[in-house]
């Protein structure tokens, strides 16, 4: 599975994560200070955040009719 935005190691912790593994775990794991696991879950959050407020706005603005044009008058 690949996450557009993520970072590779993002992608691995946002994985682990949803896993269930904890933070600490997932340093173990990755070989990673646990402050830098905090850091990419913080990261992923955030860039995750912005992608789903993208993909709201676009379904919003495909559920609007379209607004018809004015005729310009001769």
């Amino acid at each position: 599975m690949s996450v557009p935005g993520l970072s590779i190691i993002e992608e691995q912790v946002v994985l682990l994560v949803a896993g269930g593994q904890t933070h600490r775990a997932i340093a173990d794991e990755l070989s990673l200070s646990l402050k830098t696991v905090d850091w990419h879950v913080v990261r992923a959050r955030q860039k995750l955040e912005q992608a789903a407020t993208l993909r709201d706005r676009v379904q919003k603005a495909g559920d609007q009719p379209a607004t018809p044009k004015r005729r310009s008058t001769p």
